[in-house]
C-alpha cells in the first residue's frame, strides 16, 4: 500500500523542515514545502498534472504572502481532492469562525504535538478515502440511473413505434374491410337493381301476352298459358331473395336476429321489407323487387310502422337503420 502523501505549507521554515523530517520518519511521503499560499497552489497544480496530487495538505493559517492559509485552502479544496489539516497558533474560536465553512479534517495548534499530528493525518486520510468512495459510488449510481433512464426511454420509443405500426396496420385492415364492405354493398345494390329491372321487363312481357290473349290469333291458349307460367316462375321474388339476403347479412350481420328478438310479431315479408329499407331503396325500387305496385308498397310500409309502434314524426327508414 502506498504511503500517505503530504504537502506542507508553513511560513516558519524551521517548523516546516522539522515536520518534514519527523513525518518522513513516520513513513509518510512529503511532496513539498511552501511558505506562501500562492506558490503552494501553483505547485499542487503541477503535481496534479503529473498525477502526484497530495493526499493531505498541512496548512498554516497565517502565511507570509498575499494569500493566507484559509484562502489557499479554499482554492485547493475547490480544485483538488486534497484533505486539509489546519496548523495555527491563533485563538481556537477565531480559527473555527474563519475556516469552518471549508470543512477541514482537523485542527492542529502550535506548539506541535507529533503524536496528535500522526493521529490527525491518519483520521483525515481515512475520512478522505471514505468521502471519495462515497462520491465514486454516488457517481456510479447516477451513471446507472442515467443508463436505466436512457434504456427506458429507448424501450418507450420502441413501444411507441410498435403502437404506431399496429395502429397503421389496424387502419389498413379497417380500410380493407371497408373496401370489402363497399364491394359487397355494390354487388348487393347491383343485384337488387338487376332484379328490379328483370321483374319490370318480365312484367311488361306478361302484360303484352295478356293483351294478345284478348285477340283471336293462331297461338293457342294452352301455349300462351305455358309462357305465362314460365314468366310467373321467373318473377317470383323468393328465389332471388336468398341471394340478396346472403349479401345483406355480410354487410349487416345479426340484423334479422335483432329484428326477431325485438319484434317477434313481424312476418318474413316484413323482414324482407325491412332489409330493403335498410339498403335505403326507394318505394319504386322496392315495388319492382317485390313485384308489387307502388301503392301496395306504401301500404306495406304503413302496416310495418304500426307493427313497430312508430309515431308519425319518426322516419321509418332511419329507424330501421338503427336496429
Amino acid at each position: 500500500m502506498a504511503p500517505i502523501s503530504i504537502y506542507i505549507v508553513e511560513d516558519e521554515l524551521i517548523l516546516a523542515h522539522d515536520l518534514r523530517s519527523r513525518l518522513n520518519e513516520m513513513g509518510y511521503e512529503i511532496l513539498g514545502i511552501d511558505i506562501k499560499g500562492e506558490s503552494a497552489v501553483e505547485n499542487i497544480a503541477v503535481l496534479k498534472e503529473h498525477k502526484k496530487e497530495p493526499d493531505i495538505v498541512i496548512m498554516d493559517v497565517r502565511l507570509a504572502g498575499k494569500m493566507d492559509g484559509i484562502e489557499a485552502a479554499r482554492v485547493i479544496t475547490e480544485n483538488y481532492n486534497c484533505g486539509i489539516i489546519f496548523l495555527t497558533s491563533m485563538n481556537k474560536s477565531e480559527v473555527f469562525t474563519k475556516s469552518f465553512s471549508l470543512k477541514p479534517y482537523a485542527y492542529l495548534f502550535k506548539p506541535v504535538d507529533f503524536d496528535q499530528v500522526r493521529a490527525a493525518i491518519e483520521v483525515a486520510n481515512y475520512q478522505r478515502h471514505l468521502e471519495m468512495t462515497n462520491e465514486r459510488i454516488i457517481s456510479e449510481l447516477k451513471n446507472e440511473i442515467e443508463q436505466r433512464k436512457k434504456a427506458e426511454k429507448e424501450r418507450n420509443q420502441r413501444l411507441q413505434e410498435r403502437i404506431r405500426a399496429e395502429q397503421k396496420v389496424n387502419q389498413l385492415l379497417k380500410q380493407k374491410h371497408q373496401m370489402e364492405l363497399d364491394l359487397i354493398n355494390r354487388e348487393l345494390a347491383t343485384s337488387s337493381i338487376f332484379i328490379s329491372q328483370k321483374n319490370k321487363i318480365i312484367g311488361l312481357i306478361k302484360k303484352d301476352i295478356n293483351r294478345l290473349l284478348k285477340n283471336d290469333k293462331i297461338i293457342t291458349r294452352n301455349e300462351i298459358a305455358r309462357v305465362l307460367k314460365t314468366i310467373d316462375d321467373n318473377i317470383k321474388f323468393d328465389n332471388d331473395w336468398y341471394r340478396i339476403k346472403a349479401h345483406f347479412e355480410k354487410i349487416h350481420p345479426g340484423f334479422f336476429d335483432r329484428l326477431r328478438k325485438q319484434y317477434p310479431q313481424l312476418t318474413p315479408n316484413d323482414h324482407k321489407l325491412c332489409a330493403l329499407l335498410r339498403m335505403n331503396l326507394n318505394t319504386k325500387e322496392i315495388a319492382h323487387i317485390l313485384k308489387i305496385t307502388a301503392p301496395s308498397t306504401e301500404i306495406s310500409r304503413i302496416r310495418l310502422r304500426k307493427k313497430l309502434n312508430l309515431n308519425k314524426g319518426i322516419n321509418l327508414t332511419q329507424y330501421i337503420c338503427e336496429v
